[in-house]
Formats: structure tokens, C-alpha cells, sequence
């Protein structure tokens, strides 16, 4: 069984197999900038401390983290919407 850091690279490998040359070029240089803003370095890690905030979810609904966290420990994910 993979990990997901090698399901995560078979992904990628997959990608850039099937991918046109202009669209592989377009996501390397949007990598590449992500990379220079240093927003890696300054993104939330695994068992930082999340800040209190308030969202709404997939149905326009506002949650807010403390009164999950009042319910018991919780699981932030977050995704990109519609495309």
C-alpha cells in the first residue's frame, strides 16, 4: 500500500504523462511563483494551532471552529469549489 506522499508523486508522474506541453508549462510557473511568495514556509503545518474563524460551508451555512471544538476535537478540510 502506498503512502500518500508516493500516491501524491504517481499522481504528478500521470499528470505530466497525459498533459499538453502548454498546460504543464502553465502549472510549473504557477508552482514556481507559489514557491518564491514563501506562502509554503508560512502555510499552517500538521498539529499547528488553528486560529478561531468562522466559514460558511458547502451549503452557505456560517461554522464556526469553537463551537465545533465544543463538540469534541475537529477536522478542518477545506476544497477548492467549483472550477
Amino acid at each position: 500500500m502506498q503512502n500518500l506522499a508516493e500516491q501524491l508523486a504517481a499522481q504528478k508522474e500521470g499528470f505530466l504523462k497525459k498533459a499538453p506541453p502548454d498546460v504543464v508549462a502553465i502549472m510549473s510557473g504557477a508552482m514556481a511563483k507559489l514557491r518564491a511568495s514563501d506562502i509554503i514556509d508560512r502555510a499552517r503545518k500538521e498539529g499547528d494551532t488553528a486560529p478561531l474563524f468562522a466559514l460558511p460551508d458547502a451549503t452557505g451555512q456560517t461554522v464556526s471552529l469553537q463551537q465545533r471544538l465544543a463538540d469534541g476535537p475537529a477536522v478542518v478540510t477545506f476544497y477548492r469549489g467549483v472550477w
